[in-house]
């Protein structure tokens, strides 16, 4: 009796085992696909990827991408809610260090142009243009995180002494509208800016707008200290 129990045991254990493996392997099979899908999107944007291509290109069949996203729009979807998480992660690190709210907004910018040089205007225009449904649910994200950043940023910049005490809303109400106006299609091929010098540029004027003297004062100074880390216009 005690021997078939042991049994038993023994047979669970493998069957665990085995269910977990598969777990770890379709895990790792998933993030490829949305990792690799990411990276080729947010490059040469998406309208004129297919599934094959992926398929191809990634050297697994289509039916397995399917396993994982039963759509192209539903994979775009994932791509963005993905992207928002790990820049969310990213965020947190800057926003809880221990460095005055000056340099934790020179990171934040710098931390933006890194990301922005892996997106092109391509993969922007097709949000645009084909899935308009889809940047709207990811501006909102976007906004929402701005949002929850310059409430903590602000709240420690006044307290620095930093940041001037205008109302903390029309600040942030002044940042997002700023920011979503400049990256609008239409402004960017018009004016002839890229995606990244519009947001650089008009980040900085913002920020500027809002730093007391002594502030304006400590964000010259971490753009010299930090100028190998940090990418910032003088």
């Amino acid at each position: 009796m005690i021997k078939k129990i042991i049994l038993i045991k023994l047979e669970t254990n493998k069957t665990k085992i085995v269910s977990l493996n598969k777990d770890i392997k379709a895990k790792e099979e998933s993030e490829k696909i949305l990792n690799y899908s990411r990276q080729k999107f947010h490059k040469e944007g998406f309208y004129k990827s297919t599934m094959d291509d992926l398929a191809s290109e990634l050297r697994v069949s289509k039916k397995t991408i399917y396993k994982y996203f039963p759509s192209k729009e539903k994979l775009l979807e994932e791509i963005c809610i993905d992207t928002s998480k790990n820049i969310n992660a990213d965020l947190e690190i800057i926003i809880e260090g221990k460095e005055n709210v000056v340099i934790k907004f020179v990171k934040l910018l710098n931390m933006h142009n890194k990301i922005s040089m892996n997106i092109s205007d391509k993969w922007i225009k097709d949000l645009t243009l084909h899935t308009p449904e889809l940047k709207k649910k990811s501006d909102e994200m976007k906004n929402h995180n701005i949002n929850n950043v310059m409430k903590r940023l602000l709240e420690q910049g006044k307290k620095e002494k930093l940041i001037e005490n205008y109302p903390t809303p029309i600040i942030i109400l002044a940042f997002i509208s700023s920011l979503m106006a400049v990256v609008n299609q239409d402004f960017l091929i018009n004016n002839k800016f890229t995606f990244q010098n519009a947001v650089k540029i008009t980040y900085e004027m913002l920020l500027n707008g809002i730093l007391t003297d002594l502030g304006k004062e400590k964000f010259k100074k971490a753009k010299s200290l930090l100028a190998k880390e940090i990418n910032v216009q003088n």
